[in-house]
């Protein structure tokens, strides 16, 4: 008869640990990282600036790694840590202006096409990244999106690939 309280309190002790990993409809949550992968453009303006360069859809990555000591494997806090992947369809007009206005710059591309090669995209977006030339500036600072030094683009047809990280 000693046995069912102690059952009863190995149940309740079990019943009562909080898992370790969270989720919601688009995030993931492992200890500290958070995952999102979503096409969600209201969420994705939380991250980058699209109200002058509206996207028609966007599908983007981001990952979020918490270094602010609220972890047990963090015993110094530090700054966290993030990077964002996302393809924007642009229309035709958006497309050219943000290509006219690169072409224009003197900036200088790297050319760094794996770097865009995100494994969620899509085999056709892939393709065209893996065809395309270098008859425009590839790997460009980003001056559309607000990202500013810690993002890049890489420009395909109606489409832009970005990158934005701190660390």
């Amino acid at each position: 008869m000693k046995i069912v309280p102690l059952l009863t309190l190995i149940l309740f002790l079990y019943s009562c640990e909080q898992p370790s990993n969270k989720e919601d409809k688009d995030t993931i949550t492992k200890k500290n990282i958070s995952t999102t992968l979503s096409t969600d453009t209201s969420i994705l303006s939380k991250l980058i600036d699209i109200t002058n360069h509206k996207p028609t859809k966007a599908k983007f990555k981001y990952v979020f790694i918490d270094n602010s000591g609220q972890d047990d494997r963090i015993t110094v806090p530090g700054p966290s840590d993030s990077r964002l992947e996302a393809i924007l369809y642009l229309d035709s007009t958006t497309i050219e202006a943000i290509r006219c206005k690169y072409n224009i710059a003197s900036y200088t591309a790297n050319y760094e096409k794996m770097r865009f090669n995100f494994e969620w995209l899509d085999k056709s977006i892939k393709d065209e990244l893996s065809k395309n030339d270098t008859t425009y500036k590839h790997d460009l600072p980003d001056n559309f999106f607000g990202t500013g030094q810690s993002g890049r683009l890489w420009l395909l047809n109606n489409k832009v690939l970005l990158i934005k990280s701190t660390n």
